[in-house]
């Protein structure tokens, strides 16, 4: 499996990292899979059985009388779903947040740790963090490097439009359609370009990341999401080189037509801003209040750095209506919050991407396997009660996958006993919480050694 392709994409939020993902998801059929018999039995027991966190969590939420309130998107509800990283103190872990929320009573970011090889359940391994880490780490030396770049003041102009899945599952399920609509985005946007102290927290988090991912930026194929905007083609063509595979112009333009200017996120329906996804369409929307905020956190070299040029003003006297409104409030010292839906702004407001200390988040250490990172949530005794329900089921989880990793899978024969091995360990466990659900994901497990059961 030399040949096989490993790709490895890192990159900040709103960076077209999404889309460089989607890219090279195209590829991958044209490579020899990554995938050995074992990877793709883990894969199987993790997905299979990893629901049972979120199974888990749900029903304690309903042992409150919680669950029509309940704000749990599925994009976070499998095990894989949700921002991932390295742990920094121990890369051999990958660490998954989880965003989840209650209407009327806040919400919380809960971290989860797993083995580092379920990243690869993925096609890409994806995380916008620690650009310098994955090159440290022999495990990824054969992994096909990539990463996302773009104009800083874009990145951070659509940081402040974006809408994160825990919002847009609220707004799917308790906005009327009629007002589900660009005015909450602008309404949203106003109060994040109007205080200042947010609009900073955006910039120091983005200036952390830029700083670490500069000085190994080299080690990296990068792709612009400038590039990508304005000529497709011709830069699909340069990820598929890199990659060692040969793309016509039709290809590339086939791939392209399935990916530019659409939402790529499934159950996060407000990922993309329709009409928008056009280059220096932040000269419209950002102010000069923010672009000396970056200029003083030293944007000047770090755009320069990403061949973007120092920071450009803008004509005030050119400002749009938007930004005179905005310009309006902080001239007055003032910040809009004019939020009749408190729970929307609530769950729209940054738990992540954000250095927050200016911000009354509570916060809490590690246990063994996961971590409440940051919390509006208003009942904390319910918060820690749910805390601990998915401690209790990640450890369960995290045990059966490490002795999976442990186990010889390579022949069919000896993968069955394996198998066994895991059924009469793990079963009973399992069983208590969903009668059938071991059972059902060993049987696909069996269907991957023994593939004549898949026509019986």
């Amino acid at each position: 499996m030399s040949d096989a392709f490993r790709p490895l994409v890192v990159g900040a939020p709103r960076t077209g990292f999404t889309l460089l993902c989607s890219v090279l998801i195209h590829f991958c059929p044209m490579k020899p899979s990554k995938y050995a018999l074992k990877n793709k039995i883990f894969k199987v027991l993790s997905h299979g059985l990893g629901d049972s966190i979120s199974y888990r969590i749900k029903e304690r939420f309903k042992s409150y009388g919680i669950d029509e309130t309940l704000i749990y998107n599925p994009a976070f509800q499998f095990i894989t779903g949700g921002p991932k990283w390295l742990d920094m103190a121990h890369p051999e872990q990958a660490v998954i947040r989880k965003y989840i929320g209650v209407k009327g009573l806040g919400d919380f970011t809960l971290n989860i740790k797993h083995p580092r090889e379920i990243l690869d359940n993925d096609d890409i391994v994806h995380s916008h963090s620690h650009p310098e880490l994955w090159l440290n780490q022999a495990y990824y030396n054969d992994y096909t490097k990539f990463a996302s770049v773009r104009n800083p003041s874009g990145t951070l102009n659509s940081s402040i439009f974006s809408i994160n899945a825990l919002t847009s599952e609220y707004i799917q399920r308790f906005v009327p359609e009629e007002k589900d609509n660009d005015s909450i985005r602008q309404e949203l946007a106003l109060y994040k370009f109007t205080d200042l102290d947010f609009f900073e927290g955006l910039v120091q988090h983005l200036k952390s990341y830029l700083e670490e991912f500069l000085a190994v930026q080299d080690a990296y194929h990068i792709m612009r999401w400038e590039d990508l905007i304005q000529k497709p083609v011709t830069t699909i063509i340069d990820l598929a080189n890199a990659s060692n595979i040969l793309l016509t112009s039709a290809q590339a333009k086939d791939i392209w037509s399935k990916l530019g200017h659409l939402n790529l996120s499934g159950s996060h329906k407000h990922n993309f801003r329709q009409g928008k996804g056009i280059v220096n369409d932040w000269m419209n929307s950002m102010t000069n209040h923010h672009l000396k905020i970056m200029q003083a956190h030293g944007f000047d070299e770090l755009s320069s750095r990403l061949g973007y040029g120092p920071i450009a003003f803008l004509d005030e006297s050119r400002y749009t209506d938007f930004q005179k409104q905005i310009d309006g409030y902080i001239r007055q010292n003032k910040i809009y919050e004019d939020f009749p839906d408190k729970d929307l702004f609530t769950f729209a407001f940054n738990k992540s991407n954000l250095i927050s200390d200016k911000y009354p988040f509570k916060r809490y250490d590690w246990k063994q396997a996961t971590q409440i990172e940051r919390s509006c949530f208003k009942d904390e005794a319910m918060a820690i009660d749910i805390w601990n329900t998915a401690e209790e089921a990640a450890i369960q989880i995290n045990e059966l996958l490490r002795d999976c990793l442990t186990l010889d899978f390579s022949t069919n024969d000896i993968a069955k006993d394996a198998l066994d091995l895991l059924r009469t360990k793990y079963k009973s466990a399992f069983e208590d919480l969903s009668p059938g659900l071991f059972d059902r994901t060993l049987d696909t497990t069996d269907k991957l050694i023994y593939p004549q059961k898949l026509a019986s």
